[in-house]
């Protein structure tokens, strides 16, 4: 997969476990907030659907720019 993760929740240290898993199969994991933003977060899947429909592709996804590579 060539793309980022999302991670919303209320729970710290749960959000950095996620954010482990996501580094150990190779996705960046970036912490976004609450849980009450998933709701914005999950509404991407809609657009994401969309592109991969309209331009024939099975993968869309969303990549985060400007963070320097650790």
């Amino acid at each position: 997969m060539d793309c980022d993760v999302l991670i919303c929740g209320d729970d710290r240290s749960a959000c950095e476990a996620v954010t482990g898993l996501c580094a150990d199969i190779g996705l960046r994991g970036f912490y976004a907030g609450p849980i009450a933003n998933s709701a914005a977060a999950e509404a991407l899947t809609s657009v994401l659907i969309t592109i991969n429909r309209r331009y024939k592709i099975a993968g869309a996804g969303i990549r985060i720019t400007g963070v320097p590579k650790a």
